[in-house]
């Protein structure tokens, strides 16, 4: 395997600073190596060929190192005789537990991913229960990987029992018997009854808890910094909330959602790089995708221009190159025998001896298409012919030639005619016209002679003078028809010169007519021969089934058993693989000279356009628009510098993210790019602040606090702030506050909370649980929890 270097360090976007920063500024990392004074990207300005960052699954975790006491030490601690409330803070990405603590700065004692993993080892045959981190540590236990929740709200109370049961372990907590301390946990914006019954009775029915309470975690996060009016923006992994938090108190009634989290924005990351790279050689999973999300992805701000401006831009390869990111994934050099000079000899006398057959294959080929279309041009006379000489009625009451070889009229046939003609001379010339001719023209006196005035080896001579007179009398043909071909292009040059000096606009006007024109044909050929290309468009079902009607029409069709069929008849031709292949054989073996000369004319008229026309450059001719074209490709799929190595092992395992880094993290703005039909971010804060009055709307907008480990995006507060102050007016102001962990921020404020009065006040006992059941539960929770909180 290659090596990989050691873990990024940091929680924010490499090249980027924490909390904030400018899309502009690029990767502070070494570059690959050292580089020549001039170089492919020497030309960028503020540009760094990118180094290619070894993919990771997860980040660091930043919580305290926490060795699990005894259950001796447990029993003897003050958290058991005090009964301290277990607080467990149950993201549907990741649980923290730990004891209540009153320290502004405390961390919970045991953080890990909500996976259960349940298998059986195959090897050993006895089933497996692993929690937590330890779901991942090899391939069964990743396969059977499972959470307790679906989305945000818990669907499996067993998943949930086994998290934790492995909390409780962790903690030094003993299994048998109750757990005798208060429990805090928290759950989503307006979470059904039903699964909160389900967990009230796991809680008190398995463990035994005296009491319990819920709530919200931004509400908890905004406890923790102290706030009493603010507008709590969250965005976790499996949602967004806005929660106006007015007074002290969570007003849930004006609560929005939106459907939208990390675990989307992971899912719609992972799409686009499949999409990309179809047949990248590994398999990347959502936990790679989620560490690219986090360590790459920006939220574009838009200082002067929109985001669709910032997406236009990047169709620059020059600035697509600025936003560039490489994930180096894990590959194996496979080592390269090297060849002996014997074995390299034969090699190249292998590529010799193809090449040879090759071109002995297309001489052949060409010979027989010259034949082809001589018999073809023949035929076609011999219609017009037919047609000159018999009468109109008796032509019309014969088999209608015209019709029966696909010609409407006569301008088709004559037309067609012509092609073949013109087809044959530049045939002729270029097979025959390139010998030398002798000085004085060759003398052939026996071709004239009779038979039976000459002798055996006479007859042989006549023969040999007859087939050299041939060749020599098509060589000359060719020779007259060249001269005259030139003669005309002399006189057609005159003519375009006087055209371009008399009107130099409207000659202009007309080349770049017919430029457009051969564009436009050379495009069309390209594109139907990829249509040909492919078995099942409708081109080459077309095509085959006119090769098996011309098939059963020119066969032999005389006698009683004739196989000719009915013109649109279906004999089945094309349905087994073995017809196809025929059809590729003919397809191969077409003429390409009609694609040459489209070809010449193309760069005839690109250098009458340089010479002449002054508005016409270099970087408009055909070629300079598909290097652009595919310039923007490359660097869109296989970045700017290096330039891209199909044979480079490491290049074919790395991934690149350029548009994608701002695409991602858009979707909180604009959900409709991810096929959500919500409004975003900040249109939802706008429909918030309409429902209150305008001290309380300028105390909310003034303190708009941002929480949850989804917003960790670069410029996340400057973007949201923007948004958000051009739907307000001028005499409201709008402010972002952070908050101080959006990690932990959550715990801490459950933790501290727990420590009050206000948390026995809103605390569900067992015996309350037992008597008024799950519907008295989720009311009372509900008031209680709004209203007394923050009091």
């Amino acid at each position: 395997m290659a090596p990989v270097a050691a873990e990024v360090e940091g929680t924010g976007p490499a090249g980027f600073a924490s909390g904030s920063g400018s899309s502009a500024e690029q990767d502070t990392r070494a570059p690959l190596k050292s580089s020549p004074a001039k170089t492919a990207w020497s030309h960028l300005v503020d540009y760094t060929p990118p180094t290619p960052a070894p993919v990771q699954e997860r980040h660091r975790s930043s919580a305290a190192s926490f060795v699990p006491p005894s259950s001796q030490a447990y029993f003897a601690s003050t958290i058991y005789q005090q009964h301290r409330p277990l607080i467990i803070d149950a993201g549907s990405s990741e649980l923290r537990a730990g004891w209540a603590n009153d320290n502004r700065y405390a961390l919970p004692e045991l953080t890990h991913e909500s996976l259960v993993s349940r298998y059986k080892d195959r090897k050993k045959g006895n089933q497996v229960l692993l929690a937590g981190a330890e779901a991942n540590v090899d391939g069964p236990a990743k396969g059977a990987a499972r959470s307790p929740w679906d989305g945000d709200v818990i669907t499996s109370t067993d998943l949930l029992e086994n998290l934790i049961d492995y909390a409780l372990l962790k903690l030094g907590v003993a299994s048998e018997g109750s757990v005798e301390h208060p429990i805090v946990m928290t759950e989503t914006l307006c979470n059904p009854s039903f699964p909160r019954s389900l967990t009230s009775e796991l809680l008190f029915e398995t463990y035994g808890v005296p009491s319990a309470s819920y709530g919200l975690d931004s509400l908890f996060s905004a406890y923790a910094n102290g706030l009493e009016d603010a507008l709590i923006v969250s965005s976790g992994h499996s949602g967004s909330h806005i929660i106006p938090l007015v007074g002290g108190r969570g007003d849930l009634n004006h609560a929005k959602k939106l459907n939208l989290g990390g675990s989307h924005a992971t899912d719609f990351l992972l799409k686009l790089t499949q999409l990309k790279y179809p047949a990248f050689p590994t398999r990347v999973n959502p936990l790679q995708a989620s560490w690219m999300r986090q360590e790459f992805c920006y939220v574009y701000t838009p200082a002067t221009s929109s985001y669709d401006d910032h997406i236009r831009r990047l169709s620059n390869p020059d600035e697509l190159a600025k936003e560039d990111r490489i994930i180096q994934f894990p590959f194996t050099i496979v080592e390269k025998e090297e060849k002996t000079e014997e074995e390299l000899q034969r090699q190249a006398e292998k590529k010799k001896e193809s090449a040879r057959r090759l071109q002995e294959q297309t001489q052949r080929i060409r010979l027989e298409k010259l034949l082809q279309k001589e018999n073809d041009l023949a035929y076609y006379n011999q219609v017009k012919e037919f047609k000159a000489k018999e009468r109109k009625a008796d032509y019309m009451a014969s088999a209608a030639p015209l019709d029966r070889e696909g010609f409407e009229t006569e301008q088709a046939l004559e037309q067609t005619t012509k092609k073949l003609e013109a087809a044959l001379k530049r045939s002729r010339a270029r097979e025959l016209g390139a010998e030398d001719e002798p000085a004085e023209p060759p003398s052939f006196p026996l071709v004239e002679v009779p038979d039976h005035q000459l002798d055996e080896e006479g007859v042989k001579e006549k023969r040999r003078q007859r087939l050299m007179k041939a060749g020599y009398d098509a060589r000359t043909r060719a020779k007259l028809e060249k001269e005259e071909e030139k003669r005309l292009e002399e006189e057609a040059r005159l003519r375009d010169q006087a055209e371009r000096e008399n009107d130099p606009r409207a000659w202009a006007s007309k080349v770049r007519a017919q430029y457009q024109e051969s564009i436009a044909k050379a495009k069309d050929r390209i594109r139907r021969k990829e249509m040909l290309a492919d078995r099942k468009s409708l081109a080459a079902q077309e095509r085959m089934k006119t090769i098996a009607n011309l098939a059963s029409e020119k066969g032999d069709t005389s006698g009683p058993g004739s196989t000719k069929r009915k013109r649109g008849a279906d004999d089945g031709f094309g349905a087994n693989d073995d017809d196809w292949s025929v059809y590729r054989e003919i397809g191969n073996a077409d003429d390409s000279e009609e694609e040459e000369d489209d070809k010449v004319t193309l760069e005839q008229l690109e250098r009458r356009l340089l010479d002449h026309d002054p508005t016409f450059t270099e970087d408009d001719t055909w070629s300079a628009v598909e290097a652009r074209n595919n310039k923007i490709t490359t660097t869109f799929l296989r970045g700017y510098y290096p330039p891209w190595d199909p044979d480079d092992v490491a290049q074919a395992h790395q991934i690149h993210l350029n548009v994608e880094r701002a695409r991602v993290p858009e979707i909180l703005w604009q959900p409709s790019i991810a096929g959500v039909d919500q409004a975003g971010l900040d249109e939802l804060v706008t429909h918030v602040l309409r429902n209150y009055q305008q001290d309380v709307t300028k105390r909310l907008a003034n303190n708009i606090f941002v929480t949850g480990q989804h917003t960790q995006y670069p410029n996340f507060d400057d973007r949201l702030c923007q948004s958000v102050r051009a739907t307000q007016s001028v005499d409201i102001p709008v402010r972002t506050v952070r908050a101080r962990d959006v990690r932990f921020d959550a715990w801490r404020g459950m933790s501290m909370w727990s420590l009050t009065d206000d948390f026995q006040k809103t605390c569900i006992t067992k015996a309350d649980w037992q008597e008024k059941g799950a519907d008295y539960l989720s009311a009372r929770h509900a008031h209680r929890f709004t209203a007394a909180m923050y009091d």
